[in-house]
């Protein structure tokens, strides 16, 4: 057994919708759980194969982009002890405010609820934080909203950060500019999809207007040398979801994946499994990518952990074994 395997690990890129496989919808209902979308539909299309079949996988799991905290429950708690058999000691999460109440009183009771569940499942194990995600195609009536939601919901410790997500249909993420620096002023971290399957100029926009902390995938600036250049001063972390690349076409081959130039260049990065329920993976199955192409070992796992910790979008560690 390769001895990285038993080393602690940081993820700081998992949507929690992403978690949602066939046997995880299994294992709720063999359990007398409720579920809102059949193990058999999703069956046809898992693992994901491109970018159209992860759209309709989208597609079919509608039902849970609009759930309740009590039906999100069971999901949660599969993933956290996933993560936790894993050896994966701090993990962010990127949830939907959709599944909590409309009113703001209301959400944030039930929100609170949802964090005293989640401090269950950690068992002093793991520490679990969340992002409220933002997607791209957003209102500017509900971008205000989610503007001032967000930061609420900081206030009261409940997320440390949002990430901008969604499709890069090339619209501009201008408009965004205002919140990004509201949440910048009221210290929310802040992480931009970005370069998943355009070219660097979406890269250059994250940097101008989302005052990016992190940037997920980035894959286009690695076809910029200036680019590059302009992510190493400034600090900023790249997430790195090589089997989501993968699969959706961002990259044709693992092997053409920018993670081994990032290593070589010593950017700053950490290794993630993006959608881990419709891409078949896991952190452990990432880790063993990295080291079966790309020659990782466990010297670079153990710098890999380090960065990733301190990429974090809190200061607070509530176990040592984060230290």
């Amino acid at each position: 057994m390769s001895d990285w395997l038993e080393q602690p690990k940081v993820e700081l890129h998992c949507h929690l919708l992403g978690v949602i496989s066939p046997a995880l919808l299994r294992g709720i209902q063999q359990g007398g759980g409720s579920i809102l979308v059949e193990p058999d539909d999703l069956e046809t299309l898992h693992p994901v194969s491109d970018l159209a079949s992860f759209q309709r996988w989208i597609d079919v799991l509608k039902p849970y982009q609009n759930p309740t905290p009590e039906l999100m429950r069971p999901i949660l708690e599969s993933h956290v002890g996933a993560l936790i058999a894993q050896h994966v000691v701090y993990a962010e999460i990127m949830l939907s405010p959709t599944m909590f109440p409309l009113e703001n009183q209301a959400l944030l009771t039930a929100f609170h609820r949802w964090r005293e569940w989640t401090f269950e499942m950690e068992k002093a194990a793991i520490q679990i934080e969340f992002l409220v995600v933002i997607p791209r195609t957003l209102s500017p009536e509900a971008l205000e909203r989610d503007t001032a939601l967000c930061i609420e919901l900081k206030r009261e410790n409940l997320i440390v950060g949002v990430a901008l997500v969604g499709v890069e249909s090339g619209a501009s993420i201008q408009p965004f500019g205002p919140s990004f620096q509201r949440w910048r002023d009221a210290g929310l971290g802040i992480e931009v999809h970005a370069g998943e399957h355009t070219g660097t100029e979406s890269v250059w926009e994250a940097l101008e207007y989302g005052f990016p902390d992190r940037l997920g995938h980035a894959i286009s600036a690695f076809q910029d040398v200036k680019l590059l250049e302009q992510l190493r001063s400034a600090g900023i972390h790249i997430e790195f979801c090589p089997t989501s690349n993968l699969r959706t076409g961002a990259v044709p081959d693992i092997r053409q994946h920018p993670i081994g130039l990032a290593k070589e260049r010593g950017l700053k990065f950490s290794i993630n499994t993006d959608d881990p329920g419709a891409f078949d993976c896991s952190m452990t199955s990432e880790y063993q990518r990295a080291a079966d192409n790309f020659g990782f070992t466990s010297e670079d796992f153990r710098a890999i952990f380090d960065n990733s910790l301190a990429a974090r979008f809190t200061p607070r560690l509530r176990y040592l074994h984060c230290s």
